[in-house]
């Protein structure tokens, strides 16, 4: 191996996101689709005599440098291998900070697939929904980092394929927005409403379409400004939906058409230059 590595994380967008209601052991069911985007953050590792984890952030959110996702990661697997070397990780971010696109996640399972290679792990001595638990419930398919769809705690993972390449602009109007709270919010599914029902393997953009994020009325009761975003994004010509990922406050819209895409950024850009706004394309 190299003294130095650089490494890509690729962001996370839920294009639907069903919330099914708590569990016995106070998780959450979930389902629904998920995509990358080519936008990224980028890793420098190399191996050291200690761990250590720092970040150049230009967002406003301040990452620990001592409490991290990596850092929890790297403990994690050293309870299974004790000999794990030790890193030294440098994280250029360029993903927001707690916006629904799964940064830390993406940040750890980008690590975790290089420790995997440096260190020969066999992935079948990990249990995945252990990771998810108590690492975080976005790792399984952060590792995958491909168009899935994603049921459990987020810890069962089956393979999809998007049928077309589309393009992905990005809001983030910078509300702060606990998960835990919202969660703490959501109501219990009935049976009817399981979206995995519906569940294709080569979903359609009318079957994404028709779906939703749970999350998304839940966040607009306190910020209406989420809706407003949306709305204004969907009503751009060419966008084919938009929606909020995660549990926000990142709002996004899918288009087939880059030129369509990059009109909806210079309009976004004027109506709300204070915004982080990010012109992007979906992994397929």
């Amino acid at each position: 191996m190299s003294s130095k590595v650089v490494l890509r994380a690729n962001a996370k967008i839920n294009l639907t996101l069903d919330i099914l209601g708590k569990r016995s052991d106070n998780y959450h069911d979930i389902q629904g689709y998920v995509a990358f985007l080519e936008l990224c953050d980028e890793l420098i590792i190399s191996r050291s005599e200690k761990l250590s984890v720092s970040f150049e952030n230009p967002f406003y959110e301040k990452i620990s440098t001592t409490s991290n996702t990596i850092i929890k990661l790297h403990s994690y697997l050293s309870g299974y291998f004790p000999n794990l070397y030790q890193y030294k990780v440098n994280v250029k971010k360029n993903i927001p900070v707690s916006a629904g696109l799964g940064g830390g996640s993406c940040d750890a399972a980008a690590f975790m697939r290089y420790i995997i290679r440096d260190s020969k792990i066999n992935m079948d001595e990990i249990d995945t929904q252990s990771l998810a638990k108590n690492v975080g419930a976005d790792i399984p398919c952060c590792l995958k980092s491909k168009p899935s769809y994603i049921s459990g705690i987020g810890e069962i993972i089956e393979d999809v394929k998007l049928r077309s390449a589309y393009f992905c602009i990005l809001v983030n109007p910078h509300i702060p927005v606990s998960t835990k709270k919202i969660y703490e919010m959501i109501g219990v599914k009935k049976s009817e409403a399981v979206h995995m029902q519906n569940f294709l393997q080569k979903p359609s953009i009318d079957h994404i379409i028709n779906g939703k994020n749970d999350f998304e009325d839940i966040i607009a009761q306190d910020y209406p400004l989420i809706r407003e975003i949306i709305g204004f994004i969907a009503g751009t010509e060419g966008c084919i939906f938009a929606r909020m990922t995660g549990s926000g406050p990142t709002c996004f819209g899918l288009f087939s058409k880059q030129d369509e895409m990059l009109r909806c950024q210079n309009d976004l850009e004027k109506k709300y230059p204070k915004f982080w706004i990010m012109a992007t394309k979906l992994l397929n």
